[in-house]
C-alpha cells in the first residue's frame, strides 16, 4: 500500500467542496457540470474542479495548507472562479447537504466510467446520492498515529454531526432530521461509524482483503477514513456548509482535535475508546436533532446537550488551536452555537416565507458572499 504519511506540514488541511448547480431562474439543480469544466480548461485550477457521481454536482479541492486561514482563504477563491464560471452559463452554486425541492430522479449521471460503473453496480441506492458533503483533510505524521487519531475521533463525529447539519429538506419535503445527508450516505455500503481499526497493520489486512474479495477499489467511504496516499485522516461526515465561516469553525475544530490526539499518541496517553452502540446512537441522534440533541455522556452516566459537549470539545482543543494558529476561527463555533446550525437557518427561511424555492434562493446568497474582492 503507498502511503505518505509524514510529506507535508504537521496537521497541514485540505479542503473538499461538493456544490449544487442551479438554474438561476428556478433555482432548480441543472445538469451542467460539462459547461463548467469546459470553463476551466488551461486554467491552474483546472484540476482541483471534479465533476461528481450526478450532473448537477461540482467539486473543489483546495491546496494543501500549513494553516486553516490559508485553506480557507484559497476556498474563497475557488467559490469566486465556480461562481463567475457558472454565472455564464446562467448557473448559481448552493453549498448545503442537500438540495431542497429537485428530485433525484430528474438528475443525468455523469458521463464517467467511474459514474456509470457505481450505477451499474449499486442502482437506485446509487443514484438517490444527490447529496453535498465538505470534506475535511489533515495531515498526520506517522501511520500508526492516523490510526489512532481516527480511533479517537470516533466519539466526536456526534458532535461534528450535530454542528455541521444542513440538510433538513429532501425532495420537497421536511425530512424532520438535521441532517438528511448523513442518513442518505448510509444507504451505501461501508458507510457509516467506521470500526476502531487499532493498529496500520489491521488497516492494511482490512484493505487488502477488500480489494482481493472484490468488496471496495482502494479505502472505503466512513466518516472518518485514513488516506495513506495523501498522508491524511479525511473526516467526510459535515454537510455541505452555505456560510464560510462555519467551513473555517469546522476546519478548525477539526485540526486541533486531530492535533490533540496526535499529541496524546505521541505521550503514550491511552485515547479512550467508546462503545459502538453509544456512539451510534449519539450519532442518530445528532443527525435527528442537531444542536437540539441531548447526547449521552459517554464520561458520565447521564446526558447533556449538544452544545454543552461541543463547548467542552473546543475547550478541549484550545491549546491545539492556539499552537496552530487556528484560535480566531475555532471562536466561530459559538457564533454557530449562538444563531443556530445550517439547518436550523433553513428551517427559519421555510417558517418566514412557507416557500423551498425561497430557501434554495437564500442558499445561493449567502453560498458566497465574500466574494466581492477575490480574484
Amino acid at each position: 500500500m503507498e502511503t505518505n504519511f509524514g510529506w507535508s506540514t504537521p496537521y497541514s488541511v485540505g479542503l473538499e467542496e461538493e456544490f449544487q448547480l442551479v438554474r438561476a431562474e428556478s433555482y432548480g439543480l441543472v445538469s451542467r457540470i460539462e459547461e463548467i469544466l469546459s470553463a476551466f480548461e488551461g486554467e491552474p485550477v483546472e484540476t482541483r474542479i471534479k465533476p461528481e457521481l450526478h450532473q448537477s454536482v461540482v467539486e473543489t479541492s483546495t491546496k494543501i495548507s500549513g494553516s486553516v486561514a490559508e485553506a480557507v482563504d484559497d476556498l474563497v477563491d475557488l467559490r469566486a472562479r465556480l461562481r463567475r464560471a457558472a454565472a455564464d452559463d446562467g448557473t448559481l452554486i448552493v453549498s448545503a447537504g442537500t438540495h431542497p425541492f429537485s428530485r433525484y430522479d430528474d438528475q443525468e449521471v455523469t458521463e464517467r466510467p467511474r459514474y456509470t460503473g457505481l450505477q451499474e453496480s449499486l442502482g437506485w441506492l446509487a443514484e438517490r446520492q444527490l447529496i453535498f458533503g465538505l470534506h475535511v483533510h489533515v495531515g498526520v505524521g506517522s501511520a500508526d498515529k492516523a490510526i489512532a487519531c481516527a480511533d479517537g475521533l470516533r466519539g466526536f463525529l456526534p458532535e461534528l454531526v450535530a454542528l455541521a447539519a444542513n440538510s433538513p429538506f429532501w425532495q420537497g419535503r421536511d425530512t424532520g432530521l438535521a441532517s438528511a445527508r448523513v442518513k442518505l450516505s448510509e444507504a451505501l455500503p461501508r458507510t457509516g461509524l467506521p470500526p476502531a481499526l487499532g493498529s496500520f497493520a489491521e488497516f492494511e489486512r482490512l484493505v487488502e482483503l477488500g480489494v482481493r474479495t472484490g468488496c471496495f477499489p482502494d479505502y472505503t467511504h466512513w466518516d472518518i477514513r485514513p488516506h495513506p496516499k495523501l498522508g491524511t485522516i479525511e473526516i467526510r461526515i459535515c454537510d455541505g456548509q452555505t456560510r464560510v465561516e462555519n467551513v473555517a469553525a469546522l476546519a478548525a475544530l477539526i485540526q486541533s482535535l486531530v492535533a490533540t490526539l496526535g499529541s496524546a499518541f505521541e505521550c503514550d496517553e491511552e485515547i479512550a475508546a467508546s462503545p459502538d452502540l453509544l456512539l451510534e446512537e449519539n450519532r442518530w441522534r445528532a443527525l435527528r436533532d442537531g444542536l437540539a440533541a441531548r447526547l449521552i455522556d459517554l464520561d458520565g452516566d447521564g446526558e447533556r446537550p449538544a452544545p454543552a459537549a461541543i463547548r467542552e470539545l473546543v475547550e478541549r482543543c484550545a491549546p491545539a488551536a492556539e499552537a496552530l494558529g487556528c484560535a480566531e476561527e475555532l471562536e466561530l463555533v459559538d457564533e454557530i452555537l449562538g444563531r443556530g446550525n445550517g439547518a436550523d437557518e433553513q428551517r427559519r427561511v421555510n417558517e418566514e416565507t412557507g416557500s423551498l424555492v425561497a430557501v434554495a434562493r437564500r442558499l445561493a446568497e449567502e453560498t458566497a458572499p465574500r466574494l466581492a474582492g477575490a480574484v
